[in-house]
C-alpha cells in the first residue's frame, strides 16, 4: 500500500501519519451518515478535526526539524544567580543582591505543541502569516476537545471539516 506521505523520510512519522489518515477515511462517512443523529455526527467530526490537526502538527514538526536544529531554537533567559539576602522585609519579601546570568533553556522538539511549532515556523518565515493564522484556527478547534471548558454543546459542522482539510492540504503543499 502506498503512503499519502511518501515525501516524509522518517519511517515512523510516515507510518503514524498514514494510520491517522486511514482512520479519517473511516470516520468521514460516519460524520455524514443518516444512521446517526446530529450529536453523534458532530462527535465524529470532532474526532476528525483532532486527527487532522495531529497530521498538520506532525507535518509542521517535520518541516521544523528539516529547517532547524535544537540549537537553532534555543532560547536564552536571564536568571538570578549567586544571590544573597540583604534585608528581610517580611516572611514573603526580601531585599537581595545578586548577579543576572544569561542561560540557555534546553529546547526539546518532543515538548512542542501545534501553537509553538507554527509560531517558530512563522517567526522564521518558513510559513506565511496567512498559513500561520489558518493553523492557529485549527489549533483552537482542536483545543475545544477539553470538555471541562465548554459552556454549551459545540456543534462541529461539515464546514469545520472542509476548513481543517483545506489547511492540511496547504501544509502538505509545503513539501511539493
Amino acid at each position: 500500500m502506498s503512503s499519502n506521505f511518501s515525501f516524509v523520510k522518517d519511517d515512523m512519522l510516515r507510518e503514524n501519519l498514514d494510520i491517522a489518515f486511514n482512520h479519517l477515511l473511516d470516520l468521514i462517512p460516519l460524520s455524514e451518515s443518516t444512521t446517526y443523529g446530529p450529536l453523534a455526527k458532530s462527535s465524529f467530526r470532532k474526532t476528525v478535526i483532532i486527527y487532522t490537526a495531529s497530521i498538520i502538527e506532525g507535518l509542521l514538526l517535520y518541516l521544523l526539524r528539516q529547517k532547524c536544529t535544537e540549537d537553532d531554537l534555543t532560547i536564552y533567559k536571564w536568571e538570578l544567580a549567586k544571590h544573597h539576602e540583604l534585608y528581610k522585609v517580611s516572611e514573603t519579601h526580601y531585599i537581595i543582591a545578586g548577579d543576572y546570568e544569561k542561560r540557555p533553556e534546553k529546547f526539546k522538539f518532543e515538548k512542542l505543541n501545534l501553537g509553538n511549532i507554527s509560531k517558530f515556523l512563522n517567526d522564521r518565515s518558513f510559513i506565511s502569516t496567512e498559513l500561520y493564522n489558518k493553523v492557529d484556527k485549527v489549533r483552537l478547534l482542536r483545543n475545544e476537545q477539553h470538555l471541562g471548558t465548554h459552556k454549551e454543546i459545540k456543534d462541529y459542522t461539515k464546514t469545520d471539516l472542509e476548513f481543517v482539510f483545506s489547511v492540511a492540504k496547504d501544509v502538505k503543499q509545503l513539501f511539493s
